[in-house]
């Protein structure tokens, strides 16, 4: 009897720890999931880990890397149609890093001990983004200064092919005293500075003229 009440005991006891030890690990997802954007890590190292480990044809740095997505309903706005203004903008961050890894730009930065951040963005939304809708970014390098490069995202839909919104990102040079040409020369000697586009012209004179109105504030 003793040994039946032993045992029923210790079943009870591990039932009860696995009980908690369930609810317990239900508690810190989602307390994950209420502190940090959680899918946004998960997506981020997996595409590390992809990149490094998965082997892609290389790419030149003004040719279109195409990275893929597809809308749900964590991207969607208040009337849960359509993705909302600020997860472009999230979407870029992925977009970016793939086309770092795949026209070994990461690489030239990171062996001059540089590194590059994000000074301005540009948003132009021509059409809205359904929701489940598959799509694709393409990136490609469209002008760089001595300071900074000059990405070009489209979001284009892959059911009609039609470039629903167009970014522009300034990824500042940082940490070296060399400038950008020296990192380009290091992925492609035979690349020339382009021409930049009328819209980027434009574009780059505002945000001097913005940073020159923010110094006098200051």
């Amino acid at each position: 009897m003793m040994q039946f009440l032993w045992k029923t005991s210790t079943f009870s006891l591990i039932s009860c720890t696995m009980v908690c030890l369930f609810y317990t690990g239900i508690a810190i997802v989602a307390a994950l999931y209420a502190l940090f954007d959680v899918n946004y890590f998960i997506r981020f190292v997996f595409m590390m880990i992809w990149g490094k480990f998965v082997p892609k044809k290389r790419k030149r740095l003004t040719e279109d890397v195409h990275s893929y997505g597809f809308s749900t309903t964590n991207d969607v706005d208040f009337f849960i149609t359509h993705m909302n203004n600020a997860r472009f903008i999230r979407e870029l961050d992925f977009a970016r890093l793939d086309y770092y890894h795949r026209t070994g730009l990461y690489d030239a930065v990171i062996s001059k001990g540089a590194t590059v951040l994000q000074a301005a963005t540009t948003a132009r939304y021509r059409r809205t983004m359904p929701i489940f809708t598959f799509f694709r970014v393409a990136t490609r390098l469209v002008y760089w200064d001595e300071k900074a490069f000059y990405l070009e995202h489209k979001f284009i839909t892959l059911s009609d092919n039609f470039i629903r919104a167009i970014f522009i990102s300034k990824q500042q040079l940082t940490g070296i005293e060399i400038g950008t040409s020296e990192i380009i020369n290091l992925v492609d000697p035979d690349l020339q500075v382009p021409e930049a586009p009328e819209d980027l012209k434009l574009w780059i004179k505002y945000n001097e003229a913005s940073s020159k109105k923010l110094r006098k504030s200051d």
